[in-house]
């Protein structure tokens, strides 16, 4: 590519609207430019970069086996609707959906603008599957998405439309797909890493035994907006919504009697602790919420955790199987005969009440009393009150015990870079999309899901990647490999020069991006250090009288003499050491 002819502006002063350093740079080196906020339009040098980031991901997941599709993102609105459902619509005259856009065609058909494709890819394997010989399979394709944030924010990491890779394996059994879900999840890390991005691996969803279903690629990021918790020592990571710790039983006492003692002001577990003179592992910490449950409506939730701990509703909304978890009012809670700010599970009646793992092995626990102004001595899980459920329903925090090793958890921030997830049979049952099993027998298949952020594996390789003046992109995915300039004016001979070298090292299959501007040496040079290309190569007329070029390395400050005609093998050599 040559500077005069590319549709490209660099700028010298940041942009108001960029705060990462990485997206500063992405703007003022004209890879990219905004739209609309969480709205960017891809620039040659910036889709060039996002074109190798696909090519890498294509490559690897063509490694073991992937077949690439490309499945219509404009897609009938009923298909997204399981049959059973099929018929009820929302207020619109559209099947349920969340999260998806809807509208209809000239012929009033309704559509919507698909934020995934598992139905898609069931429809097609149902027309096209129907024995267990063609299974496993891996089906992906790269295509532009589109999700309707509230906000959008910190660049490309909050962009409302971006490339992702969607990828799709088809099974006979879960056991397999089970076997194939970590080869793909290693194939994208080995993606991340190749563009100088190393994610971590964390679990961000679990069965009723515990185990993963589902994984998160999480990079690291202080400004990020996912949150996990690791373990340093033993390496257990995983969603702070899913995240378990390990929990300490107190030692065994004896059930002492309930006794009820005035509390006056004390609304919270830290004041009721402060005035019994007790740590708040002494206290029962009660929480009033509302659970719309599929096919029995909104139910009253009295969650009990212990008062040193923190209530995790991801997780409780997980065990009660619930579309939505939200808190309840006052009336609501006085209408159970309970009281804000002094409830207690003990003496109600027609309430769900969920308590934490951790409460029944935790003896003469203070509670509330169900009264303003009071509290109970020595509630005791069991013998003063049942639960409806005895789950795992808190929430991991900086510090807590590792359910692993014991050694302290950190809460850290970052970007989900790409998730894989088990699906199970759930979508091929409700789809009916069945294929004959060894015995000829029809059974639904168990489907597996992977996704890959490219434009957010661009942003992090952004922000890691840079120095004072600009990208150092990794060879794999740089715009280009080689910036080739002319240094002084633009004379016959040095131009003649650049013009041959440019020629040579693209007929190599080397990327080259040629500034033949008719631009001051100052500026070029600023240009080089800004856009990053690994490779600088300089011709000079002092150079030329000698016969050489100057070679460099961005992220270097030597600069290396090259015999013109030594040039191209050079190059090869760096690059193939690098890449």
């Amino acid at each position: 590519m040559r500077m005069s002819q590319l549709l490209i502006q660099t700028l010298r002063q940041t942009p108001t609207e960029a705060t990462l350093p990485g997206h500063q740079f992405l703007l003022r080196g004209g890879f990219i430019r905004t739209l609309a906020p969480g709205s960017y339009s891809f620039l040659p040098l910036g889709a060039q970069v996002r074109h190798k980031i696909a090519t890498a991901v294509r490559r690897a997941l063509r490694a073991i086996g992937g077949q690439e599709v490309a499945l219509p993102q404009i897609q009938p609105a009923d298909l997204w609707v399981a049959p059973e459902s099929r018929g009820e619509v929302a207020g619109d005259g559209f099947p349920f959906r969340r999260e998806a856009i809807h509208f209809r065609d000239r012929s009033q058909r309704p559509l919507l603008l698909g934020t995934g494709h598992e139905e898609a890819v069931l429809t097609l394997a149902r027309s096209v599957i129907q024995s267990y010989r063609q299974l496993p399979v891996l089906l992906f394709q790269i295509w532009s998405q589109f999700r309707d944030q509230a906000q959008a924010g910190g660049g490309l990491f909050g962009a409302r439309e971006t490339l992702v890779v969607d990828g799709y394996s088809l099974h006979t059994d879960e056991t397999d797909l089970s076997t194939f879900a970590p080869r793909v999840r290693q194939a994208l890390m080995d993606v991340c890493q190749q563009c100088g991005v190393t994610p971590l691996q964390a679990i961000a969803e679990v069965d009723s035994s515990g185990a993963a279903t589902a994984h998160k690629l999480v990079w690291p990021f202080a400004m990020g907006e996912e949150r996990i918790v690791r373990c340093h020592t033993c390496g257990y990571t995983a969603d702070q919504a899913v995240a378990r710790v390990g929990k300490v039983p107190p030692p065994p006492e004896e059930m002492r009697p309930m006794e009820e003692v005035e509390t006056p002001n004390c609304n919270t577990i830290a004041d009721l602790a402060r005035f019994l003179n007790i740590p708040e592992s002494r206290t029962a910490k009660a929480l009033f919420l509302v659970a719309h449950i599929e096919g029995e409506g909104d139910r009253f939730i009295f969650a009990v955790v212990r008062g040193d701990t923190d209530l995790n509703e991801a997780k409780l909304k997980r065990v009660l199987k619930a579309e939505t978890l939200g808190p309840a009012t006052e009336a609501e809670i006085r209408n159970i005969g309970a009281e804000p700010g002094y409830g207690s599970p003990v003496g109600l009646e027609g309430v769900t009440v969920v308590v934490d793992d951790l409460i029944p092995q935790s003896p003469n626990l203070v509670a509330g009393a169900n009264r303003s102004g009071y509290h109970t001595l020595n509630v005791n899980y069991g013998r003063d009150y049942q639960a409806s459920l005895v789950a795992d329903i808190t929430l991991a925090r900086d510090g807590d015990p590792c359910p692993e090793c014991g050694e302290p958890l950190r809460l850290e921030k970052g970007v989900e870079i790409a998730a894989t997830a088990n699906l199970g049979h759930g979508y091929s049952r409700a789809l009916e999309v069945t294929c004959l099993d060894r015995n000829g027998q029809a059974q639904p298949l168990a489907m597996g899901r992977y996704r890959l952020y490219a434009d957010r594996l661009l942003a992090a390789v952004a922000e890691t990647h840079h120095d004072e003046h600009g990208f150092l992109w990794p060879p794999p995915i740089a715009p280009c490999a080689v910036y080739l300039m002319t240094l002084g004016k633009r004379s016959q001979p040095t131009t003649e020069t650049a013009d041959g070298l440019y020629a040579e090292l693209s007929q190599a299959g080397i990327d080259v991006l040629y500034d033949d501007r008719d631009e001051r040496a100052g500026v070029k040079f600023n240009d080089a250090d800004l856009l990053g290309c690994p490779l600088r190569v300089v011709v000079g007329e002092r150079g030329l009288e000698r016969g050489t070029v100057e070679l460099k390395r961005r992220q270097e400050k030597e600069v290396e003499t090259v015999p013109i005609e030594a040039l191209t093998a050079r190059v090869q050599e760096i690059l193939a050491k690098s890449l």
